[in-house]
């Protein structure tokens, strides 16, 4: 199995979906396109389970309050 090859028991296929739906939404993607690349019917199942709050979105979305303020 894969998990083995990789030295990490806990890692599976099904992962990949958690960091394909993370990469669309740090790239901005609407998260309903995400909701159905990634085949759910709720917007829920994909925003608490299928993508997660990276770094990266933290900053942006301090580089888009601070802009906002210079406006």
């Amino acid at each position: 199995m894969i998990h083995h090859e990789l030295g990490n028991v806990l890692f599976h296929a099904h992962c990949l979906r958690h960091t394909h739906g993370t990469i669309l939404a740090e790239g901005g993607v609407n998260p309903k396109t995400v909701m159905e690349r990634l085949g759910h019917k709720d917007i829920k199942t994909t925003l608490q389970t299928y993508t997660f709050n990276t770094e990266a979105m933290q900053q942006k979305a301090v580089e888009i309050f601070e802009q906002s303020l210079q406006a």
